[in-house]
């Protein structure tokens, strides 16, 4: 499969000059679709990193994917030492369109209640169970989440206040969750479905009861945080 991730592992292994495979563990989940702005990868590797390893990645991949530095560090893994991770999902709520948003954003037509939005979001904040938010076949155990902050907020630039920006951090977020938060979200504020039907969704009702997963090219990873500093990238 052509994957941002199976390119990153070929390239590593390249520019590393070494015949054995290399698997990346990535911080967070990125469906087929979803951008990531600031993905953080760990593999292991015994040699010693050349000078210029962050030029020689980005010349061995393709111009949609970027290497931004390479940290070596001595036990590291990028999922289970994330402490948080952060995703901001991107709506459009102009009509008409705009192709300036087109794979980058989701064009919600329907007028849509903004306030009804942010009451969705103030009561994501704290512990529930999402279990309503993630596909019925999973692979999950654990369906409670904390969710440290989650708001709603109108961008700034080029498309001004006809992008709604929905951005949330938490502990960890399970397969489609955010994306599943978003439809049902909008289905509040367009009145299909009323702000306490989407509160008692929070306390473990099953995935049908919850609403439509909004597609995946409004969705962006943003960032991720670990208890400690890493140390000095390597440059080049």
């Amino acid at each position: 499969m052509d994957t941002v991730q199976a390119r990153l592992e070929r390239a590593l292994q390249i520019a590393l000059r070494t015949d054995r495979s290399i698997e990346l563990t990535v911080a967070g989940r990125t469906d087929s679709g979803v951008h990531a702005l600031g993905q953080v990868a760990s593999f292991e590797f015994d040699g010693e990193m050349p000078e210029m390893i962050v030029r020689s990645l980005n010349g061995l991949t393709p111009p949609q994917i970027a290497v931004r530095a390479v940290t070596p560090v001595s036990g590291f893994d990028a999922r289970r030492d994330a402490v948080s991770r952060t995703y901001c999902y991107r709506v459009l709520t102009r009509r008409p369109g705009s192709p300036f948003a087109a794979n980058r954003a989701w064009w919600v037509s329907r007028a849509i209640e903004r306030e009804a939005l942010d009451c969705c979001a103030a009561a994501l904040v704290g512990q529930h169970d999402f279990t309503a938010f993630t596909p019925t076949e999973t692979y999950h155990k654990r369906f409670e989440r904390i969710i440290h902050s989650a708001e709603w907020r109108e961008e700034e630039g080029f498309l001004g206040g006809d992008i709604l920006q929905f951005r949330v951090t938490g502990d960890s977020f399970m397969r489609n969750m955010v994306r599943i938060l978003v439809g049902t979200m909008i289905e509040v504020a367009d009145g299909s479905r009323s702000l306490a039907n989407f509160e008692s969704l929070l306390k473990g009702a099953q995935r049908p009861d919850a609403g439509i997963t909004a597609p995946p090219q409004g969705l962006y990873f943003v960032s991720v945080d670990y208890p400690d500093p890493p140390p000095r990238p390597v440059a080049g």
